[in-house]
C-alpha cells in the first residue's frame, strides 16, 4: 500500500482550509476599540502597580538571598575560601 496520496490528499485539504469563505468581511477602522478617558490617569495607574511589583520582586530576592546565606545554604563566592578542604 503505498501511503504517498493518501498524505498528499490529507495536506492539500489543510491547505485550502485556509480560504475566508463567502462570509468573510475584511476589518476596518470601525472596529477598533475608541480610547476613553485620560492617557495620564491610566499610565498614572499601571505605573504604580508596576512599581509595586518591582519592589516586591526585588525585597524578595534580597530576602532570599539573605535566609540563604545566613543559613549557610550557599556561598556567594565574594572571597576565597578559608580552607581548600
Amino acid at each position: 500500500m503505498n501511503a504517498r496520496p493518501i498524505v498528499f490528499r490529507l495536506l492539500s485539504q489543510t491547505v485550502r482550509r485556509y480560504h475566508g469563505g463567502e462570509h468573510f468581511k475584511p476589518p476596518t477602522m470601525d472596529e477598533l476599540p475608541v480610547p476613553r478617558g485620560s492617557w495620564q490617569a491610566q499610565y498614572d495607574a499601571n505605573q504604580k502597580g508596576y512599581n509595586a511589583a518591582l519592589i516586591f520582586g526585588v525585597a524578595f530576592t534580597v530576602g532570599t538571598l539573605i535566609i540563604a546565606k545566613t543559613s549557610g545554604l550557599v556561598y556567594l563566592n565574594y572571597s576565597p575560601p578559608k580552607s581548600l578542604d
